[in-house]
């Protein structure tokens, strides 16, 4: 009987022992088999993936960049633009000569930008948009509600001054009749040439001596100086208007573009600022130097 209940007994440990090493057994294994399982799904997570996709998105979020226009063109007002050549130098000018395509003969200049670069000043009355300067002792004077242009002692009449985006410009016979010039255009047409042999005087040129409207004063600034102390260039400021975009701060500025799908050509303009006074239409009066002061 003992001897059955012993037979019994080791029996039954004998079926635990090995039903605890099986467990062990199968919890080493576990891990192993698990372990790939886990890893193979890692490159499928990885950001690697979505970089293609953003690169594909990239140029179709990106804009095309502008080119630099090619001359002569037409601007959306019906202007075609032409380059500037002054005594055979191509001329970097804010606005450019334009003429109209039912008149290719008669182009237009930015007279004050043209002067400047002959090395003569300009001034500019904002108050009544008129124009003025002195040229070997001749006042030349251009408003933008006259139809004349006063050179010295003659009156120009024919085709008016144009004041386009706080610009002035005058047709080329002025410029025949100021300085002596020969205006024409290149074979190309792309930009017109003014060709001229005139020595200008620095002591009997420019704006010495000529003085703005009492009205024009307030636009300028603050008056340090007034009376015969002040500077008639800026009426005792120490402030001009600025020529290049007459004291509006900004410039129109032309760019040609391409369309992606169809390839054609546009122009398109936009308002930039002024680069001489930096957006704020004043710059520093060059008579008195800034100090109003006569």
């Amino acid at each position: 009987m003992k001897r059955a209940m012993l037979a019994g007994l080791s029996l039954i440990l004998c079926i635990a022992f090995c039903s605890c090493a099986d467990r062990q057994q199968s919890g080493t294994d576990a891990p192993s088999s698990v372990a790939p399982a886990q890893s193979e799904p890692a490159p499928d997570k990885s950001p690697v993936n979505s970089e293609p996709a953003q690169s594909e998105a990239a140029p179709n979020e990106a804009e095309p960049e502008a080119e630099a226009v090619t001359y002569p063109f037409e601007d959306d007002e019906g202007r075609v633009h032409h380059q500037i050549y002054i005594n055979g130098e191509l001329t970097e000018t804010d606005h450019d000569a334009y003429t109209y395509p039912d008149e290719p003969k008669g182009a237009y200049y930015p007279i004050v930008e043209m002067l400047e670069h002959l090395g003569v000043e300009c001034l500019f009355d904002e108050h009544l948009q008129t124009l003025t300067t002195r040229i070997n002792g001749q006042i030349i004077t251009c408003k933008s509600d006259n139809n004349d242009i006063v050179v010295g002692k003659t009156t120009l009449r024919g085709t008016a001054p144009e004041y386009i985006d706080g610009c002035f410009y005058v047709p080329s016979y002025t410029f025949m009749q100021l300085l002596d010039a020969t205006v024409d255009f290149t074979s190309d047409r792309s930009s017109v040439t003014m060709t001229t042999d005139m020595v200008i005087d620095p002591d009997t040129s420019g704006t010495e001596g000529l003085s703005i409207s009492p009205e024009a004063v307030t636009a300028l600034g603050k008056q340090h100086y007034s009376g015969a102390e002040a500077c008639p260039a800026c009426g005792g400021t120490g402030k001009s208007i600025c020529t290049a975009c007459s004291g509006t701060g900004s410039v129109t500025q032309f760019s040609q573009s391409r369309d992606p799908i169809t390839g054609q050509m546009t122009i398109k303009n936009a308002r930039a600022f002024c680069s001489r006074c930096s957006g704020s239409g004043r710059t520093t009066c060059s008579p008195c130097g800034g100090s109003g002061k006569r």
